[in-house]
């Protein structure tokens, strides 16, 4: 079987959506199948990312530029990244499978074209979703003439895809009132993995970092994005504020939020640039509870990441965010930590008095790790999304 993958990114790009890919593409290798990843040649941030899976046919589209973040640049990226992605399509033989991610917005409707026109089978595998996330950030609003346009070519794409893979509970909801027929939830997996020697690293990078070993580090490590929100964080650590023992909120990474939450919460907070690549794992490992947001407006228009992550380190969770979304349900299915929905003094002040109990922190975070082995092993949904493409490419035959 021949599968083309599609995505802006791939390694050695460090996007955690080209990890993913990665991933999957080894996982197809193994099975014997030949793989093709369509992807940019241009970089994101530091290129420090998973090796390229031995076996795979990588084409690489475009300048071999980093990517600006600017809405004209990343415009004029997208619209470069699909016509290279057809150019590269006019020339090759026809595939057993596609399957398509989504980054750029909107390339899954290459997938529905072909699927139309010759019968290739197609996967849509969503990171996240638009035109919804538009409407999220605040850009799409009800009166916008481009915003039934846009929702038509959205229920295109997912109505002609063999298979939509969504994140979450919350993601499959959105995607089944939107024109997919069928939908599977596959959340994503996270390769990192407790050894002892990860344990000593960590250890000593406290010790380097003057994190003491009474402080109890909550750690916020990644995107600061407009999906993410902080407000909860800076209540709960006023409510932590001189108690004993000491409570260090501490973020790492960037994003378009940093600047304005450094603003508002730097006498809180501390902060710390991104950490990735080989020193990742120590990094996050470091810390004794981890912070995850998610603003109510983007409930299922994505899924955070850092939950995965933090689930297969065995750390418990403070999730800032909507009781019904995807994170809010796992949280709570598991008592994997401790929930702050919006607006909840009653919640916030709960966790307050709870997060310091070492005792407590070490249950939920003994029940986070038996979440990750339910939900998002690797080789488990690697393994899924992989079956889903092996079916879909029977249509064909």
């Amino acid at each position: 079987m021949n599968v083309v993958l599609i995505n802006q990114f791939f390694p050695p790009a460090q996007a955690p959506t080209g990890i993913l890919l990665a991933d999957l593409a080894a996982e197809l290798v193994r099975r014997g199948h030949g793989v093709t990843v369509l992807a940019s040649a241009g970089g994101y941030g530091a290129e420090t990312g998973a090796p390229v899976p031995e076996g795979a046919r990588v084409v690489r589209i475009g300048p071999a530029t980093r990517h600006r973040a600017d809405s004209a640049s990343k415009l004029a990226d997208y619209l470069s990244f699909y016509r290279g992605v057809r150019r590269e399509f006019s020339g090759m033989a026809r595939p057993d499978a596609l399957v398509c991610m989504t980054t750029p917005p909107f390339i899954g409707l290459l997938g529905a074209h072909l699927r139309k026109r010759n019968g290739v089978p197609f996967v849509l595998w969503c990171m996240d979703l638009y035109p919804e996330a538009l409407a999220a950030h605040g850009w799409l609003h009800p009166w916008n003439p481009l915003k039934p346009v846009l929702k038509a070519l959205a229920r295109a794409e997912r109505s002609r895809a063999s298979t939509v893979v969504a994140l979450g509970p919350d993601m499959a909801e959105m995607l089944s009132a939107s024109g997919a027929r069928r939908v599977e939830t596959l959340p994503v997996w996270s390769t990192l993995e407790i050894s002892p020697a990860r344990e000593a690293e960590a250890r000593a990078l406290r010790r380097a970092r003057g994190w003491a070993a009474g402080d109890v580090v909550l750690l916020y490590s990644g995107n600061m994005g407009r999906a993410h929100r902080a407000e909860e964080f800076a209540a709960l650590a006023e409510a932590l504020r001189g108690r004993s023992p000491r409570g260090r909120f501490v973020f790492s990474g960037g994003g378009p939020q940093r600047k304005e939450w450094e603003r508002k919460w730097g006498g809180l907070f501390e902060f710390m640039p991104a950490v990735a690549g080989n020193s990742c794992a120590a990094h996050l490992l470091a810390a004794d509870v981890h912070l995850v947001s998610q603003q109510p407006a983007w409930t299922g228009v994505v899924v955070p990441s850092k939950f995965p992550a933090a689930c297969a380190l065995g750390k418990p969770v403070v999730f800032a965010g909507p009781p019904h979304s995807a994170v809010g349900r796992w949280l709570e299915e598991a008592d994997a930590g401790w929930l702050l929905p919006p607006d909840d003094a009653a919640g916030l002040e709960k966790a307050a008095g709870a997060i310091l109990d070492a005792n407590l922190r070490v249950a939920k975070g003994a029940n986070a790790l038996r979440l990750f082995r339910q939900r998002f092993a690797p080789a488990a949904n690697c393994g899924k999304v992989a079956d889903l493409i092996e079916q879909a490419a029977k249509e064909r035959t």
